[in-house]
């Protein structure tokens, strides 16, 4: 088949696997294109930024030829030259491998049917030289379509004609196909500015298809293209709102944010499939109060989530209510993220603004994620926007999705901060942190653990274990080389992020039973910690391939009834068990898990310790 209907074909498939399925492959094919391919990137001719278009959130707009295309509006992609640029082995023309017209234009724009149909539009820019012209261009043009297509189809005609292009009467040359097997038209239309000139070629099933997408451009409207100006950092007294879902469009006025998921194909997740996916707290949209109270834990809210129909593209907004500065809140959650992922600070673009933020990675067993947070914060309260996927610039497409709602300089506000509104230390609904207490790590004597901050003990001759050097579990851990630890290393590392592994006892070939302390200073709930945990643990699981049922549920521990996580993993054609049980003093976390081959000899290991007698 020949170049034109070719393209067709290789775009849809192009656009389709590259964008819709966000292949992983991208930039690896890009970075392995064959020789000849290689110099399409840059033109040879110098070329004024003035004369060459724009695309920002799936609209083209060229100043100098008074061109717009809302591809919105008309349920198309479009494509700017970075992205024509990452899959531009599917961007040329067979002029490449004969040479002519070679390294003498500007891919500006590409757009394509979201639903799949067959209309599609590209945009070249040329700048006129000596050597070559428009007249020139559309001449040789002309000869070429004219050996290409005719001859080879039956009812083919090539011809020189005139189209019409935002009111304006343009040279085109028009192709029609009306084959019994095929039917397809094209048309070549072009334009002149100065010294240069743009060549829009638009594709479709018949001479209908190309009509309505020359119709859909229209001269821009500047006042239109004003975007919004996203205010930050607002140090006000800000009314707390909850977002809102109205005809597949989510709205935040408190964030002064939305997200238009109709025209971006998205999905928004309900609450109870939130819940479900970021863990359960007790927190009703419908009633705001329980919201803030949520806030007054320490824990967070999940305003939104959505992601594309194949999934490769996932977004969702997390509001918290913290009284650090953007930049110490972002650094703890560096921490936490650098002991399980590849992290790293990063500047990131939303609403065409520069924001603080985070990118890491997430490898599980079949691929890798990318994720960028990007943080803002508004009075009280800091937003997490979290945008990621499987292919590299998953996260980058997820920012553009979102936008102001509106130029308000002045947003809601209290003039009184009510108690709901503020974090209340006598609040029943969140423990009260007491930061007086002396931190001290465990002992261990002739075969007996004894924490006095926890307040618990643990003979290891009670279950025939045998309790391990702390130095050496802690080396294990974190390759201290066989470093005597003191109360201040331990400290250090606690306030780093990391965990201390107080206790480890084991039976050869047997359980395990392990205490591990961490510090916790933004959650100062632990049932609000314990549900997250359960999330940690599932994606934890998820990423290894592994099957793992992740529960909470209740039970007696040191006389009191309380929560605790149980899991069970299968693999390899056995089960493991492990019981996680929980406590808190201060900022201070222990977590006590027991690892054995059944559920019964998992909760005996947690029951064996028992509570320091006063």
């Amino acid at each position: 088949m020949k170049r034109t209907l070719k393209l067709v074909i290789i775009w849809f498939i192009a656009v389709i696997i590259l964008l819709i399925s966000g292949c992983r492959n991208n930039l690896k094919n890009a970075e392995n294109l064959d020789s000849e391919h290689q110099d399409l990137k840059y033109s040879d001719t110098e070329y004024s930024d003035d004369y060459i278009g724009e695309v920002r959130k799936d609209v083209y707009i060229n100043e100098m030829f008074q061109l717009k295309l809302n591809g919105k509006i008309h349920n198309m992609y479009v494509l700017g030259r970075e992205e024509i640029e990452g899959m531009k082995e599917y961007s040329d023309t067979d002029s490449t491998k004969t040479g002519k017209d070679k390294r003498n234009y500007i891919n500006d724009m590409e757009a394509l049917d979201r639903s799949g149909a067959s209309r599609y539009v590209s945009i070249k820019i040329y700048r006129e030289t000596e050597e070559k012209g428009m007249e020139k261009h559309i001449e040789v043009e002309l000869q070429k379509q004219k050996k290409e297509y005719e001859g080879e189809y039956d009812n083919t005609e090539v011809k020189l004609s005139t189209g019409i292009l935002v009111d304006k009467e343009v040279q085109s040359i028009d192709i029609r196909l009306n084959g019994e097997r095929i039917e397809y038209a094209e048309s070549i239309l072009y334009m002149k500015v100065d010294d240069y000139f743009i060549e829009i070629k638009v594709e479709g099933k018949d001479s209908k298809d190309i009509q309505e997408v020359l119709s859909m451009f229209v001269a821009p409207d500047y006042e239109e293209h004003v975007e919004p100006k996203y205010i930050f950092d607002l140090d006000a007294n800000v009314k707390f709102t909850v977002g809102e879902i109205e005809n597949g469009i989510y709205t935040n006025k408190m964030l002064n944010l939305k997200v238009d998921g109709k025209a971006n194909d998205l999905r928004f997740s309900n609450d109870e499939e939130i819940k479900k996916k970021f863990g359960y707290n007790d927190s009703d949209r419908a009633d705001i109060e329980s919201v803030k109270e949520v806030l007054n834990k320490g824990d967070y809210f999940v305003d939104m989530h959505a992601t594309t129909p194949d999934n490769k593209v996932d977004i969702a907004v997390f509001v918290y209510r913290s009284e650090y500065d953007l930049n110490t809140f972002l650094e703890k959650e560096l921490n936490k993220l650098k002991k399980d992922f590849d992290s790293k600070k990063k500047t990131i673009e939303l609403f065409g603004e520069e924001v603080p933020g985070i990118e890491f990675k997430k490898v599980y067993y079949d691929g890798t994620a990318t994720i960028e947070l990007a943080f803002i914060k508004r009075g009280k309260y800091i937003t997490v926007i979290s945008s990621g996927g499987e292919y590299s610039s998953a996260p980058k497409d997820g920012f553009k999705l979102f936008e102001v709602l509106d130029n308000q300089v002045e947003i809601d506000s209290d003039e009184v901060t009510d108690s709901s509104d503020s974090i209340n230390e006598n609040d029943e609904s969140a423990e009260i942190v007491d930061n007086d207490f002396k931190f001290s790590i465990g002992e261990i004597n002739n075969g007996i653990y004894t924490n006095k901050m926890l307040g618990i003990r643990f003979d290891e001759k009670s279950l025939g274990m045998k309790i391990k050097s702390r130095e050496e579990e802690n080396n294990r851990f974190y390759s201290t080389d066989e470093k005597k630890w003191d109360i201040d290393e331990v400290l250090e590392l606690l306030e780093s992020g990391d965990r201390f592994v107080d206790m480890r006892a084991d039976i050869e070939n047997g359980g395990i039973l392990v205490v591990m302390i961490k510090k916790e200073d933004m959650l100062n709930d632990l049932d609000s910690y314990i549900n997250r945990q359960v999330v940690v643990f599932k994606d934890r699981y998820d990423m290894n391939g592994t099957y793992a049922e992740v529960k909470k549920d209740e039970a007696e521990f040191l006389g009191e009834t309380g929560p605790y996580i149980i899991i069970h993993i299968k693999k390899y054609g056995q089960s493991l068990y492990k019981r996680v049980v929980y406590l808190k003093v201060g900022n201070y976390i222990a977590e006590i898990y027991a690892y054995a081959g059944d559920e019964l000899s998992a909760k005996q290991m947690i029951d064996a310790i028992s509570k320091i007698e006063e």
